[in-house]
């Protein structure tokens, strides 16, 4: 038995040699045993499958670069941004986080969530697999098929249902609040259906720049990107020891001029450093070093 302050997390093989590693027990949800039922008997009973492994933090140096361009921008008016921790659910940082943001690829995410709870957990294999695509390449020929499913009395079920606050999922307008009550939701396990399968498949978001910035023994990491013209959005689900955090960035403006993406892990490093690591207490360690731009993928 894991203790319910352990770090140790739990892996389960499961049927075509596929490993899930599944958060630490630390949350008490009454909703975890169902989800990782729903994970076995709907996802893995349907021939559906990951493509890629789960991946953590890199532990890339922090260079004076990053910190300058944390510190000019952190309260830059085409950024808006949340820290917040999901155990106690208190925010340890807000700016314009209630603010509307073009979404790019950023609701992929809960528009899975959204026709899991429509179908209640159970996917289809051509359902489960566009949820794997739209999480792990953010492919949006996948994203359009979701979408298809769902209606406007669907969205406002969802929301009403789970009490998230106003953004517009269909629309494709969000703030960073929603995103992360949105991941609250996931990492807590309050979603009645596919909770696990959720976590399991944003784990393995292939467009994770905020992770390069994160340390090493960040291992437990999800997340969603989202770029288009000029719109560029970076937000992660991770645990730090024991505690659960989210770190949402949304900017405008063409902050990440050329797709560079290392302004976005920039501000997710420095409000890491700053709120969490740091506490807010102390300045962040600092390494000289010529920075290269991180090419965009998508």
């Amino acid at each position: 038995m894991i203790s319910s302050v352990g770090r140790i997390l739990l892996c389960l093989v499961i049927a075509g040699g596929i490993t899930c590693c599944v958060a630490p027990v630390s949350l008490g949800s009454g909703n975890r045993t169902q989800a990782q039922w729903e994970y076995q008997h709907y996802f893995v009973a349907s021939g559906a499958h990951f493509r890629y492994h789960p991946y953590g933090g890199q532990g890339r140096a922090w260079t004076t670069q990053m910190e300058q361009m944390y510190q000019a921008h952190r309260r830059d008016p085409r950024v808006g941004y949340v820290v917040k921790n999901l155990r106690t659910g208190s925010y340890l940082a807000e700016f314009q986080a209630d603010r509307l943001f073009m979404g790019g690829s950023m609701p992929k995410p809960m528009i899975s969530a959204m026709l899991l709870e429509k179908r209640r957990g159970a996917l289809s294999y051509e359902e489960f697999m566009h949820v794997v695509q739209v999480c792990d390449k953010s492919m949006n020929s996948s994203w359009m098929a979701l979408q298809s499913r769902l209606n406007s009395a669907d969205e406002q079920a969802f929301f009403w249902k789970y009490h998230l606050p106003t953004s517009h999922v269909l629309a494709n307008q969000l703030t960073p609040r929603f995103i992360a009550e949105f991941y609250e939701r996931c990492v807590n396990y309050r979603f009645d259906h596919g909770g696990e399968f959720l976590l399991e498949a944003m784990r393995r978001d292939q467009y994770g720049f905020g992770r390069l910035f994160l340390p090493r023994h960040v291992s437990y990491v999800g997340g969603k990107t989202g770029n288009y013209g000029e719109w560029d959005h970076e937000s992660l689900f991770f645990y730090h020891g024991n505690t659960p955090y989210a770190i949402v960035v949304f900017t405008r403006g063409d902050f990440s001029p050329g797709k560079m993406n290392w302004p976005l892990g920039a501000m997710i490093g420095g409000l890491f450093r700053e709120y969490i690591e740091g506490s807010g207490s102390r300045s962040p360690r600092v390494t000289e070093q010529v920075l290269r731009a991180i090419p965009a993928s998508r």
